[in-house]
């Protein structure tokens, strides 16, 4: 993975030539800032950051984690690493036209099962850590949970958002993410339509 470590002073913006990558720091109030995350031709992102915090932001080519080192009252440390591979659940395993209404019950029975069976097959998988195991079952938990409070749309965000946060801190090595990936393609694949994971 690269990474890189940047200070941002309160109030200004620092643009990373190896990134493209555009971090902000509106406020800094010592225990907290206002940051804001951006990259020429995309939305921004908003965050009101503590330190610790991470943050996943993607660009069309890359994902990247950024993380809140040290901050005071006129600078905010960051760290910022490239996440390879790129994971891009939301791009290439649903329709970009999918609406944000809520599961049917029958949908919400069939998630249950689906993470039941991804987590069957993991526990087989002897490359899987028993740690590792129990945090990968920690995060399907909290998936499944959010199946019946979101919408499809933002369920999916929640999945993709989840997913990056857990390989980014969790330092899985390439294979077991691909395995991971492949397992829940192959379990959700009433749900993406037989749609293949792409891992750029």
């Amino acid at each position: 993975m690269n990474f890189e470590t940047i200070e941002v002073r309160h109030n200004n913006s620092t643009h990373m030539p190896n990134t493209n990558l555009i971090l902000s720091v509106q406020h800094s109030f010592g225990n907290e800032s206002d940051i804001v995350i951006g990259y020429p031709g995309q939305q921004n992102e908003k965050h009101r950051a503590f330190t610790g915090d991470t943050f996943l932001y993607e660009t069309p080519n890359r994902t990247y984690d950024i993380r809140v080192l040290t901050q005071d009252n006129f600078k905010v440390k960051f760290l910022v690493t490239e996440i390879s591979p790129k994971l891009s659940i939301l791009g290439t395993l649903v329709p970009r036209d999918i609406d944000n209404a809520a599961f049917t019950a029958d949908e919400l029975s069939q998630i249950a099962l689906s993470i039941a069976q991804t987590k069957s097959a993991l526990k087989l998988d002897t490359s899987v850590l028993p740690a590792q195991l129990a945090l990968i079952s920690k995060k399907l938990d909290d998936i499944q949970s959010a199946s019946v409070r979101l919408g499809r749309k933002d369920w999916i965000n929640y999945v993709n958002g989840t997913l990056f946060s857990m390989f980014a801190a969790a330092a899985f090595p390439a294979d077991l993410t691909n395995n991971i990936l492949k397992t829940l393609d192959s379990q959700f694949n009433w749900l993406f339509n037989g749609a293949i994971l792409l891992l750029n």
